[in-house]
């Protein structure tokens, strides 16, 4: 949350500062371009030894994938693209997982990466031209090749590049404040269980509610953007404006917790 986010969309780099990334662009298209071509030979050469131990096959080419990832990730991280390196470091990984097991590596992991490089260098190329444009936007590839590789945290967050920065929002005039007590949380409890389980907007309308009310009682700005916040993204589902999946459900439920975690004394926040 920062009070400095560009104009257009949330890139990381002012539309004066693209020199970097147009000196470096070039090179790293022809990294992504290599390493997928890399795997595709591997696939190639384990479909023609059908029937053989793949794990005896030579995997000079997955090496070679990895390493041209890896270049590119440092590249990327040369220039302050952190959301893109975080990027290409999941195909890397996912490269290095196929360099220890490559009897997993498949047509299906070869195109992922295929679709992955495209999306980056779509994002990127868009980028240069001045389009508005989220490295969120990158999520849905991103999953995939975590997924893939079985990664444990696989979340749109770490594809959003501001750094964080608690900034005062101001609450609506008229909000009666609510004092977080036993009434609030079983309220919360039924809402959260009624959104997260049926998708009901009522469930949603209400926790706007409390949250705003929880936000006018607050006593400092974290707590109080927190809740302001949390009432942004209820007033969102109760108008479909997000997709009902499991992130969407988790955050609901993570907003229960922190509350539970305030009415105990703890004061922090979690920026998380």
């Amino acid at each position: 949350m920062s009070s400095n986010l560009l104009d257009s969309g949330d890139n990381e780099l002012a539309i004066g500062d693209l020199g970097p990334l147009a000196w470096v662009l070039e090179e790293l298209r022809k990294s992504l371009d290599g390493a997928t071509k890399a795997m595709r030979r591997f696939v190639r050469d384990a479909e023609m030894a059908r029937g053989a131990d793949l794990t005896e096959l030579d995997a000079s080419h997955l090496r070679i994938a990895r390493q041209q990832l890896h270049q590119a990730v440092g590249a990327l991280e040369m220039v302050g693209l952190e959301a893109p390196a975080k990027f290409v470091r999941a195909m890397e990984t996912l490269a290095q997982k196929f360099v220890q097991r490559p009897e997993q590596c498949s047509d299906d992991a070869a195109n992922a990466m295929e679709r992955a490089s495209f999306a980056l260098t779509e994002y990127l190329d868009g980028v240069i031209k001045g389009k508005s444009a989220s490295s969120v936007a990158l999520f849905p590839q991103y999953k995939v090749l975590l997924e893939m590789a079985g990664a444990e945290r696989i979340h749109p967050a770490d594809l959003w590049p501001p750094a964080w920065q608690w900034i005062p929002v101001q609450v609506p005039e008229g909000v009666e404040p609510h004092t977080a007590g036993p009434q609030v949380r079983r309220e919360m409890d039924h809402a959260v269980l009624r959104l997260v389980k049926y998708g009901e907007k009522e469930a949603a309308l209400r926790l706007l509610q409390v949250s705003l009310g929880l936000a006018a009682a607050a006593q400092s700005i974290e707590e109080r953007t927190f809740w302001m916040v949390c009432g942004a993204y209820f007033e969102g589902m109760s108008q479909d404006l997000f997709d009902s999946d499991i992130y969407t459900k988790r955050a609901a439920s993570r907003i229960l917790q922190q509350y539970v975690a305030l009415t105990k004394g703890q004061a922090a926040v979690s920026e998380r």
